[in-house]
């Protein structure tokens, strides 16, 4: 394999020492550098060229998607993978729609870390197992309260076909045979669903989802 030039960016001196020392068997891996303080990255990176960055996703005032973007822009062909102590879905999102390759817990083992760099290294994406395994439970979690959000009942559909026609709330209750109270409170049924503010926003949602 040819030789991976690797940078570490982390806080915690001793973590970066940890993962340099636990590469340090596998020839085919150089730890170029290892800095406890991001705005020391840029000009560092500018003047030690390393292929793939290992980033601790907690250093002290850090915009972590900023920097993602700024580094993937200024420094193409490095490839960053986050490192963090948590898996939190939000952040893993965050990290990879910013242009991160990879992202690992700092509870990985030698054999994570080797797999993590190589991976990244090859083009490849590397995300940690159980920050996968999160992931998918997320999504899972996600579109189930999608499903129930969005489902219109036959008469609340009924009900925003007038409200995108112009009807007013009397007019709808009249045209249903129902009571002005219920149809008030159909109407805050589907604004809740389809997550709006008012019956400008509903109307536009309605044509959106294609609900009308």
């Amino acid at each position: 394999m040819m030789k991976i030039r690797l940078g570490i960016a982390d806080a915690h001196p001793v973590i970066g020492k940890g993962i340099a020392a636990m590469l340090s068997p596998h020839s085919h891996i150089e730890t170029v550098f290892s800095l406890t303080d991001w705005r020391d990255l840029p000009p560092e990176m500018s003047r030690s060229s390393v292929d793939v960055l290992l980033l601790d996703l907690h250093m002290p005032d850090q915009n972590v998607s900023g920097l993602c973007k700024l580094l993937r822009r200024d420094f193409p062909d490095c490839r960053i993978v986050g490192m963090s102590v948590t898996q939190e879905a939000v952040q893993v999102k965050q990290v990879m729609r910013a242009g991160a390759a990879g992202y690992l817990l700092k509870s990985m083992d030698e054999d994570g870390l080797l797999l993590a760099v190589e991976s990244v290294f090859e083009g490849k994406q590397y995300i940690d197992a159980k920050v996968k395994t999160m992931l998918l439970e997320d999504l899972f979690q996600h579109k189930k309260r999608l499903r129930k959000k969005d489902v219109l009942t036959r008469r609340e559909t009924e009900i925003l076909e007038l409200i995108a026609r112009e009807y007013s709330s009397r007019e709808i209750a009249d045209k249903l045979f129902v009571s002005l109270r219920t149809v008030d409170t159909h109407r805050f049924n589907i604004i809740q669903k389809l997550q709006v503010k008012n019956a400008a926003g509903l109307i536009k949602e309605a044509y959106k989802r294609g609900l009308v």
